[in-house]
């Protein structure tokens, strides 16, 4: 909580992403090796905020049925996209395959074979989990409004800690002319990257007392963290 106008409610998720990487091979006849360009960006889960409103008379009595409202916060489909990167594959052919790490270089996945390095388009999509805090604060949209008429929805995911994607390449014959090994590495996030919540304005106005409760909701509905309960 800070000062007497904004409540926050944070907690840490193991948040289920997907690795999505596009691979186009050309110049398959090139002395130098294939040209291998990779696009790769990370999918996230939805979360959502359920935000829930009970009034209570000044004598502790309901007054009103509780108002529940839920909302997106990371939207079905938001994604980190990287800038394409492009490698040279050993020369004589060589098979793909890819592969997330984290900072540590710990394997995040499996390997996945991507097949022999020839012309055309490869498409990939690696799951894995991702640790993220999530915070949420509740303000009043102005200094004179009171918290439940009119109070502004603000959050952030914070990435906790970095991996990548590794793309290999090893060569089908290394030692009968073909090139050495080849790998690739992009980086998917950063440590501390953060994405920030669109602004949510909530208008309500109940009679009594009211007590506002928020919970962060995973793409199933069900609750990320305990209930957090604003005075």
């Amino acid at each position: 909580m800070t000062g007497q106008t904004e409540q926050r409610i944070g907690t840490a998720y193991a948040m289920p992403v997907k690795c999505h990487t596009w691979l186009r091979v050309t110049e398959c006849g090139s002395q130098q090796g294939p040209q291998v360009a990779v696009l790769a960006s990370l999918v996230l889960s939805e979360v959502q905020m359920k935000v829930v409103y009970r009034a209570e008379s000044e004598f502790g009595v309901g007054t009103a049925d509780p108002i529940a409202l839920t909302m997106p916060l990371v939207p079905v489909g938001e994604r980190i996209a990287q800038p394409p990167r492009v490698v040279r594959a050993p020369g004589g052919g060589s098979t793909m395959s890819l592969q997330l790490f984290n900072h540590e270089r710990v394997a995040m996945s499996e390997e996945r074979v991507l097949g022999p390095c020839v012309d055309g388009v490869r498409e990939a999509l690696l799951p894995t989990i991702a640790r993220v805090d999530l915070v949420a604060w509740l303000s009043p949209r102005a200094p004179t409004k009171r918290l439940e008429r009119q109070s502004r929805l603000d959050g952030e995911m914070v990435f906790v800690s970095a991996f990548s994607a590794r793309l290999r390449l090893r060569p089908h014959r290394p030692a009968v002319g073909g090139g050495d090994e080849a790998t690739l590495e992009v980086p998917l996030v950063h440590a501390g990257t953060t994405i920030h919540f669109r602004e949510r304005i909530i208008e309500r106005e109940l009679p009594g007392t009211t007590s506002v409760t928020l919970t962060f909701l995973d793409s199933d509905g069900r609750a990320i963290g305990r209930e957090r309960t604003l005075a």
